[in-house]
């Protein structure tokens, strides 16, 4: 499970279903791509959901079950589940067949796959939690096909925790968090700097190891930016987090040109008052970001990412009224969808960036369950 869903779960695992959809009345209507978003929604005990949401904020269900913590990824014309601990495998949707599995397989028992990146038909990468290794998979027939040693740059407890995966040109970058099991507090904290492995795919060697140089913990997925007409990545390091929150941390950005961090963070977690765990970005002046603070406190933030300024808070959940699981952007940039997990009226908010970022309905839009992930299906 998540570190935050396992700081907040608790409360919410009991919890009955929230709402059964109609799901055969959205099948015909449910094996499109363009313009939706891909839902994970989970009882945040041991069923999940798949399902999707249009850019006018309609949901359509879907007859397939997922790991009740899982994300997904969407790549050529297919849906991919990473099923994490406890199911361990990685589950195929098609998305003519109405999102059927038309293939599933293990990826080893307990190896808990964090992410998926697809760079062909023949080839894609997973990243094990609980493993030193990256594996190497035919994502087509669902075979194992290789692994790549991440052991050497491991900490002392011998498991680097690689998480976030990101494919550019022939490039594959890892992130790799390097929590400390072994610390008597026994809250995972990130006593060793985390680092981005740079593998190149045509060898699966390992090319580079670049520091983290302003903040720890990468934290969620690996996000496109174009800063200053030059293409980054970006994700949330909330370096300590949780139960031993500080406002250490921040966004960071990795230049794909000089293959080098940016200098400072785009946002800091001092600005956002919070530990930062998610983050998209429209353009290099408008981002929107999800901040959990030190009293449990969840707020969904729109950032300058040129001046590290907070400019708008669009959203606020107490400590005891659920949280935000799950932040996209749709393709062109105008719907800016989140999941909350809220306790009476769980479901997906759409704002309009074009418009002041209001939101398009009055109420979250259900999709059943309880959302803990959003992926664009394009």
């Amino acid at each position: 499970m998540l570190p935050l869903l396992a700081c907040v779960a608790p409360a919410l695992a009991f919890c009955a279903d929230i709402e059964k959809p109609d799901i055969f009345a959205d099948l015909l209507l449910n094996t499109q791509t363009a313009g939706r978003v891909g839902v994970i929604s989970s009882d945040l005990g041991s069923a999940g959901r798949f399902s999707t949401v249009s850019l006018d904020g309609l949901p359509f269900s879907t007859l397939t079950g997922v790991h009740s913590d899982a994300v997904g990824r969407f790549h050529d014309g297919r849906v991919y589940i990473v099923n994490r601990l406890n199911r361990d495998n990685i589950q195929v949707l098609q998305p003519s067949l109405a999102f059927l599995t038309v293939l599933e397989f293990s990826v080893g028992a307990g190896s808990n796959p964090h992410d998926i990146a697809i760079a062909s038909s023949a080839k894609a990468y997973v990243s094990l939690y609980e493993r030193n290794y990256l594996l190497v998979v035919n994502p087509t027939v669902g075979a194992i096909i290789g692994s790549i040693s991440l052991a050497a740059y491991a900490d002392a407890d011998g498991i680097p925790e690689a998480s976030a995966l990101y494919i550019d040109g022939g490039s594959l970058y890892v992130a790799l968090q390097r929590l400390d099991r072994n610390d008597p507090s026994g809250k995972l904290p990130p006593n060793s700097p985390s680092i981005l492995l740079e593998i190149d795919t045509a060898t699966d060697t390992i090319v580079a190891a670049h520091t983290f140089p302003d903040s720890r913990n990468p934290f969620g997925r690996f996000r496109p930016v174009n800063l200053g007409g030059v293409p980054h990545i970006a994700i949330a390091c909330p370096n300590r987090l949780g139960f031993i929150s500080a406002l250490d941390g921040g966004v960071q950005a990795f230049n794909l040109v000089t293959r080098s961090f940016r200098p400072g963070l785009l946002y800091g977690e001092v600005a956002a008052g919070g530990d930062i765990l998610d983050v998209v970005f429209l353009d290099q002046n408008r981002a929107y970001a999800s901040v959990l603070d030190a009293a449990f406190n969840k707020t969904l933030q729109r950032f300058d990412p040129i001046t590290g300024q907070r400019t708008a808070v669009l959203a606020f959940f107490p400590a005891d009224s659920g949280f935000i699981s799950g932040l996209e952007l749709s393709p062109d940039g105008s719907r800016l969808f989140t999941g909350n997990v809220d306790l009476n009226a769980p479901g997906i908010s759409v704002y309009d960036t074009r418009r002041g970022d209001v939101p398009i309905t009055a109420a979250p839009i259900s999709v059943g369950l309880r959302p803990i992930d959003l992926f664009s299906l394009e």
